[in-house]
């Protein structure tokens, strides 16, 4: 028999922020991937070999790069949670599952949900297990699966002054400890201050516009900005201490959407907050917020340890935590997630390219803590300079250590052997670039599983840069020969990749210029074989601006060769921005690029405001929400008020936050009254801008009351009324419905009147 699949809490919430529009508007277009990915995944576990005692619950759904979108579906059995039983189902922007569904469960569960030994009894073994333990959480049942055979197991959490939050599982029927892992997660720095640089802060070390980030001292008060300015740039000063923390996270979250796709350090637009001033040696994240401490020294020779690389550590740990499968798991999986902070320590001191702060493979260069130049205390490149493994044994030692291999493994993709040396003496490794080697290996964090595995992440980052670059087998090629650079080599099953044909790529550099009217802008197109042969293109623009013509030299190319685009306007052109489409017209495959043209002086400061998505379909009685995206065109970025106009009477519109900088983002809240009759209405939202207001249209269709048909792909808001075959339903959970879901079978959204 097949499980049952259902719809999570956080599920509902996901449907909920992806709102299609009007049933009508629906008809004549494809659902977005969020949408297509549910349907899709939910088809996959069917196929899941399970028992008619499992259930799955879509816990939680996230976005890659390249609408890439990851499923995690959380299994219970006979309603107890398992712990390792998550589910992973990958797809692409289509809707088509791109990996095989991963899971951590290695056997299918075939067991008494009845303990003999009781919680009490069980929360005594865990908290042995922690020396002077401070508490004890209250026990869970649950079925644990991770080390082989399912068993049924207490869980307990126990927190120390250590600090230590201790995950201890306990067999139910023998009452021993099968399995631990510690949340808390220490680690050493790299760097020293950034400098002074630019924070999003407000009166206090606190961020609105990134949900969750905030830093303060032990109590986690924040600290108050003095006219303006956090920190007096001290080393050993604790607001100085929370603006180097401030910046980097600011600048690890800004990496983590532009570069990786992700949507904040959780994978659903937040973050955790950090303190600073603890009287230790140490930093670590446990599994709340990120804790920062000094090196130890005296005098001129103390630093507080929260430099770039700190910081990005530590949060990483909240990503690998945040990720499917969570942070368990033995001392293999221990190195795994030591070596995750290190690598998204690299990433964020080379998305900010602070010459303050160099990007390098180093960790704790500048702290004075360790053996290494500078006090380094991890080399990446060279992990055994340290004294740690640089190559895969199949041993796993105390978990900084282990976090050698696959540090290694990610300096060798991105950077390949002229910053590295292979395990192997095999052939020379050209790195695909630190971004690329990034993206691959927050896709395979997306597909992670409990426990984490050196196997498992081999065949992810191999499935990842199969997926995410094809139908270039190139990066897939250099993550295999890094996998077989730390002595990871080929497995039974595991991925290929073949080129499809000949391809090539199209871009533009720039991808933006101004001219006055009058004078032309020009720009280069460059192509770039991605598999088989080069073959002959022809080039051409699209619609042009009136007044503005086109120009290639030559106008015929080979994949791989570059022409220039010349684009000259006239005294008739229009002054603003305009997009301009280059087509490339290959003898088998065709390719766009965009380009921006704007023409005449530019006005000073200057943005976009734009609204995604810029409609929805809400019952009265119900809400929406959109986001308010801007994006600077021109000067610097400015303050920009929100505010709504046009709305009916019986809604309301709020803005959180209300005030922006150009460049940010604020979610739109829309409440529909009850008595709001329905039809479609215009919302304004408008920006008002220190130097330049803009604005964007909202349509918000209100549908009826009792007797409106249930459809497929339509947003229901908390209340909404629908029939189906002739029987009235309340909805319960805000969501977005779809095919082959109607109201009878799911009970958790629908209530039959």
């Amino acid at each position: 028999m097949n499980p049952k699949i259902k719809l999570g809490a956080a599920a509902v919430l996901a449907l909920a922020l992806t709102h299609l529009g009007s049933p009508s508007a629906q008809a004549q277009s494809d659902p977005p991937p969020r949408e297509l990915a549910i349907t899709t995944s939910q088809g996959v576990l069917s196929s899941v070999q399970a028992s008619a005692e499992e259930d799955f619950h879509l816990a939680s759904a996230v976005e890659g790069v390249k609408g890439l979108q990851f499923m995690t579906y959380n299994r219970t059995y006979k309603g107890l949670p398992v712990h390792g039983g998550e589910v992973v189902v990958g797809t692409d922007a289509s809707g088509q599952v791109i990996n095989s569904v991963t899971t951590g469960q290695q056997a299918q569960i075939d067991l008494s949900t009845t303990p003999a030994i009781s919680a009490a009894t069980a929360a005594v073994t865990a908290r042995a297990q922690l020396r002077r333990a401070t508490g004890v959480s209250t026990p869970r049942l649950l079925v644990h699966v991770t080390t082989g055979k399912p068993v049924l197991a207490w869980e307990s959490v126990v927190t120390s002054a250590k600090p230590s939050v201790l995950h201890v599982y306990v067999d139910a029927q023998t009452g021993k400890v099968i399995d631990s892992y510690d949340l808390v997660r220490d680690a050493t720095g790299n760097g020293h201050h950034n400098g002074t640089v630019t924070i999003d802060a407000g009166s206090t070390s606190s961020d609105s516009t990134r949900p969750g980030l905030s830093c303060g001292n032990q109590s986690g008060q924040a600290y108050t900005l003095q006219g303006g300015v956090l920190g007096n740039g001290g080393a050993t000063d604790l607001p100085t201490a929370c603006a180097d923390v401030l910046y980097a996270a600011q600048k690890e979250w800004d990496m983590l959407r532009q570069w990786l796709g992700r949507n904040g350090v959780n994978g659903s637009g937040g973050t955790f907050p950090a303190r600073v001033g603890l009287n230790e040696a140490n930093a670590y994240w446990n599994g709340s917020f990120t804790n920062y401490g000094h090196n130890g020294k005296t005098g001129a020779a103390r630093k507080q340890l929260n430099p770039m690389d700190v910081v990005g550590h530590e949060y990483g740990h909240a990503i690998f935590q945040t990720t499917p499968g969570g942070a368990g798991g033995g001392n293999e999986s221990g190195g795994l997630n030591e070596s995750t902070g290190d690598i998204f320590g690299a990433l964020t001191e080379s998305f900010a390219n602070n010459p303050n702060d160099p990007a390098d493979w180093l960790v704790g260069e500048e702290t004075g803590l360790g053996s290494g130049p500078g006090g380094a205390i991890r080399n990446m490149a060279n992990p055994s300079a340290l004294g740690h493994p640089n190559c895969y044994t199949g041993s796993f030692p105390e978990v900084h250590a282990g976090a050698g291999p696959q540090n290694h493994w990610f300096v060798l993709t991105a950077a390949g052997t002229s910053a590295s040396t292979r395990c192997d003496n095999g052939p020379a490794i050209t790195g695909i670039g630190i971004q690329k080697a990034g993206q691959v290996f927050m896709t395979a964090l997306n597909n992670k599983t409990s426990p984490w595995t050196h196997l498992k992440a081999r065949v992810a980052t191999l499935n990842a840069a199969k997926t995410l670059f094809a139908p270039s087998c190139t990066e897939f090629n250099v993550v295999l020969e890094a996998w077989k650079g730390i002595n990871l080599g080929p497995r039974a099953g595991d991925p290929t990749c073949s080129t499809q044909g000949n391809d090539y790529s199209l871009s533009l550099d720039p991808a933006a210029g101004s001219a006055q009217p009058g004078q032309s802008v020009t720009t280069t197109v460059r192509t770039t074989v991605t598999s088989g042969s080069a073959q002959q293109i022809t080039l051409s623009t699209g619609t042009l601006p009136a007044g503005v013509t086109a120009s290639f030299s030559p106008a015929t190319i080979s994949a791989g060769q570059t022409s220039t685009l010349t684009l000259s306007t006239s005294a008739s052109s229009p002054q603003g921005t305009h997009s301009v489409t280059v087509n490339a017209d290959g003898a088998t495959v065709d390719r766009q690029a965009g380009y921006s043209l704007t023409v005449g002086q530019s006005q000073g400061n200057d943005y976009t405001l734009g609204l995604s998505p810029s409609s929805a379909s809400v019952a009265a009685g119900g809400s929406t929400s959109t986001t308010v995206q801007t994006q600077v065109t021109s000067g610097s970025a400015q303050s920009v008020s929100l505010s709504a106009s046009g709305a009916p009477a019986g809604v309301t519109v709020s803005f959180s936050p209300q005030t922006i900088q150009s460049g940010q983002s604020s979610t739109v809240s829309i409440s529909v009254g009850a008595s709001v009759a329905p039809n479609t209405y215009s919302i304004t939202v408008n920006g008002d801008g220190t130097s330049a207001d803009r604005s964007a249209t909202f349509s918000l269709t209100v549908t009826g009351g009792q007797g409106t048909t249930w459809q497929p792909w339509t947003a229901y808001a908390v209340g909404a009324q629908v029939s189906y075959n002739g029987v009235n339903y309340r909805c319960l959970q805000g969501h977005t419905s779809l095919p082959g879901w109607e109201p009878p079978n799911t009970p958790a959204l629908w209530q039959r009147l």
